[in-house]
């Protein structure tokens, strides 16, 4: 038996409305899972301020005589200890000079002794004939003389004090001088450069050695002038070089701003373990900050890339029917962890974000919440 066309188009007509409502059923949406979300007015953020370490103390080192130079002991990149003997001068000239400068001196001494002895002599022949002249013994133009000679005589003791104190002098200085042919290092650090060779007629003030200090570097960090002034001695920095962290110590934030960066300048003292760290390497601050700002929390799985650095959100809107749909907006990223960000824009507390499947929706497309 052949069936007639009416009903054929009957079946027909009934499975096409069977399928509208299998499409607008809301059990046949995307399954998704969504969160509420809730506003908050500020957020936790880590700064970060990048800088250069740079030693603590750094010397050029040099000779204050002109001399050759006999020895070298240390060259570029050699660790040294506080006294420990760099270099040394021919120092053959300088103790020559020491031994005339102090045989001068014997000299000058035993003038002076010698000096000091007619001195007395004087003043025992002017004491004797003040005596014969009170007894009228004396004509008065001999106790005359024998006083005034009394007193030449001790100006010229005075006279060869002076000379003894000044070969005294010159003795010490030659001292001094012979002292100095030897090079030494005021602190424990690196030598950073060498400047001169063995046998090099070094000149007085010539840089022979660049000795850095160690074991303490200090790290100089660009901020900017609004946060200079919440800096506070007292409290606990955490400096990072190549991606290890490292206890720093605040020791002052410079009065004026850089003058290409225009940032305030800090400087830290960070300690040197083992010499690990060098001059010269990056450093960077971080500071964890209160930052006020109206948005919203969201997990980054929940956010898609949109044009002009802005990002994209779907919320699951009900489309009242029972059921809901997706709605795209857009935000902006105010910061970022390795989990979530702190978004805002046109969303309000109570919206229903939709945390999975973000790549697959379009703006009204029917969704399925489901439970996470």
């Amino acid at each position: 038996m052949r069936s007639s066309p009416l009903v054929a188009l009957f079946f027909l007509s009934s499975a096409c409305c069977s399928l509208f409502a299998q499409t607008e059923d809301p059990a046949a949406g995307l399954p998704v899972t969504t969160a509420v979300l809730a506003s908050a007015s500020s957020y936790e953020a880590n700064q970060r301020f990048a800088g250069l370490l740079e030693a603590t103390q750094r010397s050029t080192l040099a000779f204050t005589t002109s001399a050759p130079l006999a020895a070298l002991y240390v060259d570029a990149g050699d660790s040294v200890t506080e006294g420990q003997a760099l270099a040394r001068l021919d120092a053959r000239e300088l103790e020559a000079t020491l031994r005339s400068a102090q045989a001068a001196l014997r000299l000058a001494e035993a003038e002076f002794q010698a000096q000091a002895a007619l001195a007395a002599l004087a003043k025992v022949k002017g004491e004797r004939a003040a005596e014969l002249f009170a007894r009228g013994q004396l004509a008065e133009q001999s106790f005359d003389e024998a006083r005034l000679a009394a007193k030449a005589e001790q100006a010229r003791v005075r006279v060869a004090e002076a000379r003894a104190a000044q070969a005294r002098a010159q003795a010490e200085e030659a001292e001094v001088r012979l002292s100095r042919a030897e090079l030494r290092a005021p602190y424990a650090g690196q030598v950073a450069e060498r400047h001169v060779d063995e046998g090099t007629l070094v000149a007085p003030g010539g840089p022979v050695l660049t000795l850095v200090s160690s074991g303490v570097l200090e790290a100089r960090i660009g901020l900017p002038p609004t946060l200079a002034p919440s800096l506070a001695r007292r409290d606990a920095y955490t400096l990072t070089v190549e991606g290890q962290s490292y206890p720093g110590e605040l020791l002052q934030v410079l009065p004026q701003l850089d003058a290409t960066a225009r940032t305030a300048t800090a400087r830290f003292r960070i300690r040197n373990p083992g010499n690990a760290l060098r001059a010269g390497q990056l450093v960077e601050l971080h500071l964890p900050r209160t930052l006020q700002a109206d948005g919203f929390w969201v997990p980054l799985t929940a956010l898609a890339e949109a044009n002009r650095g802005l990002w994209s959100l779907f919320l699951a809107q009900e489309d009242g029917a029972g059921g809901h749909r997706a709605t795209r907006t857009l935000v902006e990223v105010l910061h970022s962890t390795t989990e979530r960000a702190f978004v805002r824009g046109d969303l309000l507390p109570g919206d229903r974000l939709v945390l999975t499947g973000v790549g697959r929706l379009v703006p009204g497309q029917a969704l399925r919440l489901v439970q996470p």
